[in-house]
């Protein structure tokens, strides 16, 4: 090829030299019987097979899919290596057992020791039944971060030289029962039922998990009568927070600011107290552009033995409605002792709760003019009045229909027949006798013609019955 391009360019070039080939360079041209063995062996040479597609897509697809699950199953091991599990408890560390037992926060404690066969073995006054380690595994990560699970040698002997079921009077159920209890808010600990402890799949698990969430969680309760401001909050020795409002419930913000108030303040009591409804008789500063204010109570003990009294205070916050307002209030009102006068103040009497009465409306002045159109009747009005103009209608027409039909013949006896026809064909006679005679006196000539006839139709229609008289006059039923 680079000689071709040199010849072709060397002609294209002046002078018309061309490069002759040397005896070197000449190439060889194959004979006849070359081009036909090679060509015979381009013939008998194997044509490779085609490519099997699906055979390709198929394994492919094997392997993506063996490592696809197991990558799905390293992910789950490495994940769970990082879920929440039980947690075993030691009871001679007194600090964190009394943070468990004391501090608020919600827990879910399984008494017993782990043995060898992955089971926990519950004693108690000598009687003991098995839990499984599996359930509390699964119950603390059904619980979502709501509550911790622990694992703690109830029988084991404190500090103090008593037992867990001693200290806390704790005592199962059933002789041969689970032994577990839940704590929170600063409430003693609960045993909790055997009956939700015989969970045998996630399912129930997950169930109870959803019943202790509800068991631990805080509320806040509406705040109607004295005797529950009384008893409920103001003797709470731990104290006590109402939210003041003008509505039952709080807004969507303000719900979660309260949320998290509660969740880091899980000791205190929590009520809210709508005032459109209730009063109370304390003298509250007005609220700060609608938000809602906070009454914080608290019950101080002073001196001891005999001389032992209780104070009560209270607090008011007013200020902007923000979780980090409200948590340096709280801070401060747990901080600050009852001598802090400028941010407590005494609490006598103990105010009352009592019903909101509702204003006395203005009398409505009738002398003026409405200028808005009365509404029209609705649609459910105009079909009542339809058929009830249908109904009056249809009562006319029977009213009309009934007057103008004869009125029915009552059953009557052969004797009332006989006497009603008897009188009919008396005053018949009576009606028809005086245009008879009227019609003969007119009919005759002569008057003493006509005297004599009047004498005989007289004879014809005497209706004289009397038994002297010569004609009688008998008239039968049938005729």
């Amino acid at each position: 090829w680079i000689s071709r391009f040199a010849m072709a360019r060397g002609s294209s070039s002046g002078g018309g030299r061309v490069r002759h080939r040397g005896a070197g360079q000449a190439k060889q041209q194959p004979s006849n019987e070359e081009r036909a063995r090679r060509a015979a062996e381009r013939a008998t040479r194997s044509k490779p097979e085609p490519i099997n597609w699906l055979s390709v897509v198929l394994l492919g697809g094997l392997l993506v899919g063996g490592g696809g699950t197991l990558a799905v199953k390293a992910y789950n091991g490495f994940s769970r290596f990082f879920e929440p599990t039980y947690e075993v408890i030691d009871p001679q560390n007194t600090g964190y057992l009394q943070e468990i037992m004391f501090k608020g926060e919600p827990w879910v404690v399984f008494c017993g020791r782990k043995t060898a066969n992955g089971r926990v073995n519950n004693t108690y006054e000598g009687r003991s039944s098995l839990t499984s380690v599996k359930t509390m595994d699964t119950l603390a990560v059904k619980a979502n971060y709501r509550f911790r699970v622990g694992l703690m040698d109830c029988s084991a002997v404190l500090p103090s030289g008593k037992t867990i079921y001693e200290r806390f009077k704790l005592k199962p159920k059933a002789s041969s029962s689970q032994i577990a209890f839940w704590v929170a808010n600063g409430s003693p600990p609960r045993i909790i039922d055997p009956a939700w402890l015989r969970a045998s799949n996630e399912y129930e698990v997950a169930r109870l998990a959803t019943k202790i969430a509800s068991w631990t969680s805080l509320k806040m309760d509406h705040l109607t009568s004295t005797k529950q401001l009384t008893k409920k909050c103001v003797e709470y020795k731990r104290g006590c927070l109402v939210v003041v409002h003008k509505a039952q419930a709080l807004p969507a913000n303000k719900k979660q600011v309260m949320d998290d108030i509660m969740k880091n303040h899980r000791k205190l009591r929590y009520f809210i107290l709508d005032i459109t409804k209730r009063q109370i008789s304390l003298h509250l500063p007005p609220a700060m552009m609608g938000y809602p204010q906070l009454l914080f109570v608290k019950k101080i003990a002073r001196g001891e033995g005999v001389d032992r009294f209780f104070e009560y205070k209270y607090s008011v916050f007013d200020d902007e409605f923000e979780k980090k307002e409200v948590e340096k209030f709280l801070e401060h009102g747990t901080t600050k002792g009852p001598e802090d006068s400028t941010f407590w103040q005494d609490l006598e009497p103990i105010p009352r709760i009592s019903k909101t009465i509702a204003p006395p409306s203005t009398p409505r002045d009738t002398t003026r003019k409405r200028t808005a159109k009365p509404k029209g009747p609705t649609r459910r009005r105009k079909d009542e009045n339809t058929k009830k103009a249908q109904a009056a209608a249809k009562k006319r027409r029977q009213r009309e229909q009934s007057k103008a039909a004869p009125p029915e013949e009552a059953d009557e006896t052969d004797e009332e027949k006989y006497k009603r026809r008897r009188r009919k064909m008396d005053e018949d006679i009576l009606e028809n006798a005086p245009q008879a005679l009227e019609e003969d006196e007119f009919e005759g000539g002569d008057a003493g013609m006509g005297e004599g006839m009047e004498e005989e139709e007289e004879a014809e229609i005497d209706l004289d019955l009397d038994s002297s008289s010569e004609d009688e006059v008998e008239i039968l039923p049938e005729e």
